[in-house]
């Protein structure tokens, strides 16, 4: 877009003590629906904030007030990770649909990256608030395996430290025994971790009222998406959900150490509303 149409502020909302950080994009002229952003875990939330936010900027320019949050524990919000539940940050999520257009009544689209896109279909399908669309930026499609890729993070950790040797099965016996565990940084507590695992976006049938929008990466143009998240999309389409794909080919920025650009990713991304 040529030129920018919008306004930036930042607030906290919740309690004392469990306020988290939401940035809002706001456009400058009547806003044509409400789009809230569900970041990712962990550092690939740090690795894709840059491009998030830019693709946050571009729904603004497009007339739509877009509400980033960062969840209670985690960014720039208050409270610390291992104290963190889902149902704490579902109830963020829900605080920062409220609290976010002067007009209420808008169109509401939940966007969603990697374990934000699991938030995001956990969500839709549980809350009375009626969602338009979901945008799913490459999501989560299973919560026990994302967390055992987290927990062999650690386990490859001590292998490189020369420290004695854990393995999944003993570090979630230590978290189920009430011990917080360090991984990739990160201090996790046993109720967040069981929330992960356990969360299942398919209890609820159809969870928008128009479309789920899925942005899947391929390593090459022309491959197919992933066996896995191809078998929950189709679970969804079964439930009676439409669900529209949309493959990319850009690096995955969620796993990048060092900053990259995803112009397939938001070319499509800025498609998908108009």
């Amino acid at each position: 877009m040529s030129g920018r149409s919008h306004t930036l502020s930042a607030a906290f909302l919740g309690s004392e003590g469990q306020n988290f950080l939401t940035v809002k994009f706001q456009p400058t002229a009547a806003p044509r629906g409400h789009i809230v952003y569900l970041p990712p875990f962990g550092e690939e939330m740090n690795r894709c904030r840059a491009l998030a936010a830019e693709q946050a900027r571009r729904f603004a320019d497009a007339g739509y007030i877009c509400t980033m949050v960062d969840f209670f524990g985690t960014g720039d919000s208050e409270g610390e990770l291992h104290e963190a539940s889902f149902s704490v940050w579902q109830d963020n999520i829900r605080l920062a649909i409220e609290s976010g257009p002067e007009s209420p009544g808008l169109p509401l689209t939940l966007w969603g990256m990697r374990l934000g896109g699991l938030h995001a279909l956990l969500f839709a399908g549980r809350s009375a608030l009626p969602v338009q669309n979901l945008i799913l930026w490459q999501p989560v499609t299973s919560g026990k395996r994302y967390v055992t890729q987290l927990l062999r993070q650690r386990v490859a950790s001590l292998v490189g430290k020369d420290l004695p040797a854990e393995t999944t099965q003993e570090i979630r016996q230590r978290l189920e025994e009430g011990e917080n565990v360090e991984v990739s940084g990160y201090l996790l507590g046993g109720e967040l971790v069981r929330d992960m695992e356990s969360a299942d976006p398919f209890s609820a049938g159809k969870l928008c009222r128009e479309r789920i929008f899925w942005l899947e990466n391929t390593p090459e143009p022309g491959q197919e998406m992933s066996t896995a998240a191809a078998k929950v999309v189709q679970k969804l389409e079964q439930q009676g959900n439409t669900v529209d794909v949309h493959l990319f080919n850009d690096p995955p920025l969620w796993q990048l150490h060092k900053r990259d650009e995803a112009p397939g990713l938001l070319a499509i991304t800025e498609g998908l509303l108009s």
